[in-house]
């Protein structure tokens, strides 16, 4: 576990901590653990590695870029959710204000 946590950029008791509490690793340690899986694959290539061992690395490192769009494009639509709330609240506000600031329209009633 150490050691993964080194690849992912963090402490070494980073992923123990994660794990123990049941938290997603952050987008920052598994982007970083992709960069260090390039340069593995691309010392395993200059090496002559087997096709096995460089498929298999590139296989992890579209995993992995699949769950890191998979997280931007759900913070997209997290801020935009809340980009929207903040507008509907915005408009809500105004429309209280506006409504308080009216005055009723005077009514005459004529005495004949």
């Amino acid at each position: 576990m150490r050691g993964f946590s080194k690849l992912c950029g963090k402490s070494e008791g980073y992923f123990g901590s994660m794990k123990a509490q049941n938290l997603e690793l952050a987008t920052s340690a598994i982007t970083n653990l992709l960069e260090e899986l390039e340069q593995r694959k691309m010392m395993f290539i200059s090496m002559n590695a087997s096709a096995k061992q460089i498929t298999e690395l590139r296989d992890v490192q579209l995993f992995i870029a699949d769950e890191i769009a998979a997280r931007h494009h759900k913070c997209i639509e997290n801020q935009n959710l809340k980009i929207r709330q903040m507008l509907l609240e915005a408009v809500s506000n105004l429309a209280d204000r506006e409504l308080d600031n009216r005055t009723p329209t005077p009514v005459f009633i004529g005495l004949n």
